[in-house]
């Protein structure tokens, strides 16, 4: 069965949470795609007291969850997206970036 779209970033971000026990600022999840499959979904958080990425490890199902979102979110777009960045702060604030590899950095904001 498919989860609700909807609650799919509340999912990402409450694994994000689960996976950092250190004081941080920013955690992000970045999956990269070309024709239709993942090619890696990483994730990394910003600690409070500096800039560095810290790496969380991403488990498989975080990785198919993400797909299904970026799927969905892709799916009426004539562009040809190949990267989706999920971004949450410690405050629970979120967003969701698509980008694809070319020259004029196209950034598709949901």
């Amino acid at each position: 069965m498919q989860p609700d779209i909807k609650n799919i970033p509340q999912h990402l971000g409450q694994y994000l949470y689960q996976q950092i026990d250190e004081p941080w600022h920013e955690a992000h999840l970045i999956l990269d795609c070309e024709n239709n499959a993942v090619i890696t979904c990483k994730a990394h958080f910003i600690k409070v007291d500096d800039e560095k990425q810290h790496e969380v490890t991403v488990s498989d199902a975080i990785t198919a969850l993400f797909k299904i979102l970026f799927d969905h979110a892709i799916k009426n777009e004539t562009e040809d997206w190949q990267r989706a960045i999920f971004t949450i702060t410690r405050q629970g604030q979120f967003n969701l970036n698509f980008e694809r590899d070319n020259n004029d950095e196209a950034t598709l904001s949901l």
